[in-house]
Formats: C-alpha cells, structure tokens, sequence
C-alpha cells in the first residue's frame, strides 16, 4: 500500500502545479508554447522528461532484459538524431512558430500542413495510449494486483488528461525539471544498488556473455525466426526511433519555447547528455534485472508470462516474452529488496516518466488541430478565450480516444514502433528538408508524406498476412527500410522533377543568428 500511497500522492501534487498555474495562461501562446519565456535549464529538463516515456521505460528496458548491450541500438537513434538536430537548433526557434504543420504550411503549403496535421493526431495519440498502458503496468505491479491493470490504465488517464487540461504547456515544462531529477536519481540508485545485489558488474558481464547479451548484436534470434540477421533487426529499431526523435513535434514546440536561439541550442547540448545517461541506464537496469530473474532474486518474467498465454505461433511467443521483459523495472521495484526510500523514488519516477510523457503528447495534437484546423478553418475570428476552451476540449477528446486505443496493441514496444514508424516516415524526411535542403518543392513533401503513411500501414497490417511474404528478403521484411527508403526517395526524385521555390521565401528557414 505504501508504494501505492506515494504514487497517488505524486499524481496529486502534478494536478495541484496544473491547478496554480492556471493563472499563468493568460492567452493560447501560453497554453501552447508558455509564452516563450522558457530558459535553457527549464528546457533541458522538459526535453529529457518528455522524451522519456513508457518507450524507454517498458519497451528499453525490456530489450535489454532480452537482448542485453544490443537493446542500444533503439535507444542510440535518439542519441543520433538529437545530435543532428543540435546544428540547425537555432534556425528552428528562429522561425518562431507553434507547430510542425505551421512549418509544413510555410513551406510547403496547405495540402501539406494538412497532411502533417493528420499523421501527428493519429502517431501521438497511439503515443499516449501506451503510456496510459505503462501507467497500468506500474499500478498493478507495485499494489500486488490490487489495482488491476485495467484499474491503473483509467487511474493513469484521468490524471494525465485533468493535468494536461488545466494549465497546457506552463503546467507541463515545470514540474517536467523536477521528473527529469527524479527519473536521473531513481534510476542511477537502483541500478547501483542492483549491481551489488546480483554480485558486482562482472557477475552481469559473465551471466549475459553466457546467453549472448554482452556483444554488439546480443541474441536476437529471440525475437525474430529465420533469416534475418542481427545486423538488419537492430538497425530497424535505430532508424525508426531516430526518426521520430528528429521530427518530434514535441521538440520543435519546445524550441518555440526558448527565450532565444542561443538557449535553445544550450538545451539541446545538455539533453544529448541527459538522454544519453538516462537510457544507457534503464537499459542497464533491464540487463541486471535479467541476471537477478537468473538468480532467483526477482521472478523470471519471460516464463511467467509465456505460461500465461496460450503459445499459437511464433508471433504470440514474441508477444509473450515482449509483454514478460516490460515489466522489468516494476519488478525490480517490486521484488528487489530495495530500501524502502529507494523503492518509493523508482515507483515514483516510473510514474513521472510517463506521466510526463503523456501529457506532453496530448498537447501536441491538441494544438494542432486548434492552431491548423480550427483557427484557420472553421473559426479564423475565434477570441483567445474560444481558443483555449477548444484547445482544452481537444485535450479531453483526445484523451478519450487515445484510452479506447489501448487495447489495439498487446505490448508497449509494438505500439511504440507503429507510432514511431508512421510519424519518422512520413513527416522526418520533409520537415528537415525544410531547414537543410533549398531544393525541397511541396509537391516532393506531399509525396513523401503520402509514402511513408502508406507504406507502413502496409507493411504493418496487410502484407505480413499474405503467405509469399517470408519469401521476401529479410532486408524488405523489416518495415522501417521500405518505408523510410521509399519515402526520402519520393522527396528527392519528385522536388527534383518540380518547380523549385523562390529564393525569397527560404530565409525564415536558414536564420542562424542568435
């Protein structure tokens, strides 16, 4: 009860900071960007809170409890792609906008924005619904199943909507610095204090190059039966978190947030580092959880949860051991034998991951289609308060939709990619283009857009149904290089093949001052 007690307390104490600083939203800037009044040291910390979710969480530590030093290679394309988009930092809060569809409108043009707009409400919000699913995972674990999962997936939603509603960004960015130091304190303890328990990292070395999950590639013919190489899976799960790190909408109204050029930028350097860390770590902590599940000293989730289930086929055994591992960090919480203060700070943090993720990622649609669809189409001379009644609204709305969602995926890291793989291909490729190639044409845009959402949705629901598709190269078997390929491809040859645009209407996009 008291693991219970002080995670109800804490999502108490978030709804009381949304309740304050109701007062500080004065206008829809407020509500959507906190009036870009955001210093460097605030911004680091609502980045990191933000970009740390259920998918790091659940899905990254249940990689590395599986696959060991190569559950990595997920979390390296966030690395990646934050260090890319720390060059052209200054030319993103520059152009001063509020969201990614006001980027795609600027330069590519209405059909464009429109179709950003849609991608984003349909990515995100798959986004949040599996969050409101780790907030679950977290609630039933730590009361021993007295709050039942789907119990913990209602408690998690009502406390990241009602938060999210009352004071949008301003009650996001500020508690998002205290997560960021309870997620770097909780976590860093409990893998130290975990390290001793399992008996020192050369015992975890010796354990994991035992089973094959200390090398580059770790043992990923447990996830995956026939042909395909180490190589080929784990750059599939590079690629895709790479390109939703560099498209995140999150990020780009974040930058908005900044005071200026120079302070956005410093934030991005520091939340290279921040990230780095942060999941270096909670991979880490699955890899030990790993060796102390071998010990006995917390239950073996893979078994448990492949005992669990009926075994129909290779893709239920996959399901079984994705939706066993993910559950990792609440065990360790759980059963570890943590001092009681170190146990509280990890439920704690657990909860201020992904709360803070969800809200975060309701927000974003909201202001989409506020800013993209209701003041520009149905209600241009709406006044500041119709905006942030409409933009509340569209965060309750939201909310509902991304709750009847959760049971669409049966683990945190099939929605996680799904989410990844439509929004990266279809809106990364564009939107970068728009600060680094001169040539991008909005029909290219268009294209790319259109491609990348296909192709997903193809690969992800049609094709693995048709018998001949495990004759197809294990290359193509992978989602993320069709879909990513053919959509970088389609922007190139189609703005190569179109008018390019006037000189005059690039400078907004290449503004390096500070």
């Amino acid at each position: 009860m008291i693991y219970l007690t002080s995670i109800v307390f804490y999502l108490l104490v978030l709804v009381a900071v949304g309740i304050y600083k109701v007062n500080s939203v004065k206008n829809s800037e407020d509500f959507m960007v906190a009036g870009r009044t955001l210093p460097w040291f605030i911004l680091v910390g609502t980045l990191l809170a933000t970009w740390m979710g259920s998918g790091s969480l659940f899905s990254g530590a249940g990689l590395g409890y599986r696959n060991g030093l190569a559950g990595l290679w997920s979390s390296g394309g966030a690395w990646l792609g934050i260090a890319l988009i720390y060059f052209i930092t200054k030319r993103i809060r520059n152009f001063g906008k509020v969201t990614v569809p006001d980027i795609f409108e600027a330069r590519y043009g209405n059909t464009a924005a429109v179709l950003a707009t849609i991608t984003t409400v349909i990515a995100y919000t798959t986004i949040v619904s599996y969050q409101f699913r780790g907030g679950g995972k977290v609630l039933s674990m730590v009361s021993d199943g007295l709050v039942s999962l789907e119990t913990g997936i209602i408690i998690t939603a009502l406390f990241a909507i009602s938060y999210t509603v009352l004071a949008g960004m301003y009650s996001v960015v500020y508690t998002d610095v205290v997560n960021g130091v309870l997620m770097t304190i909780g976590t860093i303890a409990a893998l130290g204090f975990l390290i001793i328990k399992v008996g020192g990292l050369t015992e975890i070395i010796s354990v994991s190059e035992s089973v094959g999950k200390w090398q580059s590639f770790g043992n990923w013919h447990l996830e995956r039966v026939g042909e395909i190489s180490g190589p080929i899976i784990a750059v599939s799960f590079f690629v895709p978190t790479m390109l939703l790190l560099m498209g995140d909408a999150n990020m780009y109204q974040r930058i908005f947030s900044a005071q200026d050029g120079g302070s956005a930028k410093k934030a991005v350097f520091f939340w290279i580092i921040g990230v780095v860390l942060l999941e270096s770590v909670i991979s880490m902590l699955g890899l030990a959880g790993y060796v102390a599940a071998a010990k006995g000293i917390i239950p073996d989730l893979v078994s448990d949860a492949q005992s669990g289930i009926p075994i129909i086929n290779d893709r239920t055994m996959l399901e079984a051991r994705q939706a066993g591992s993910e559950s990792v960090i609440p065990a360790i919480a759980r059963f570890a034998g943590l001092p009681l203060f170190l146990g509280l700070l990890l439920v704690s943090t657990m909860m201020a991951i992904i709360v803070s993720t969800a809200d975060s990622f309701l927000l974003i649609p909201a202001t989409n289609l506020t800013r993209d669809v209701y003041q520009k189409h149905l209600n241009p001379n709406a006044s500041e308060k119709q905006v942030l009644f409409f933009s509340r609204s569209l965060v309750l709305i939201l909310g509902l939709i991304a709750f009847l969602l959760v049971s669409q995926f049966k683990t945190v890291l099939n929605a996680a990619f799904t989410a990844y793989n439509i929004y990266g291909t279809s809106i990364t490729p564009a939107l970068l283009a728009a600060f680094l190639w001169k040539r991008a044409t909005s029909q290219g845009a268009i294209a790319s857009i259109l491609t990348g959402a296909t192709v997903t949705i193809v690969w992800t629901y049609f094709l693995p149904q048709w018998s001949q598709f495990k004759q197809f190269h294990p290359f193509l078997q992978e989602l993320t290089y069709p879909a990513a390929g053919l959509s970088v491809l389609m922007l190139v040859c189609v703005s190569l093949l179109t008018k390019p645009p006037e000189k005059k209407s690039l400078a907004q996009f290449f503004d390096d001052s500070n």
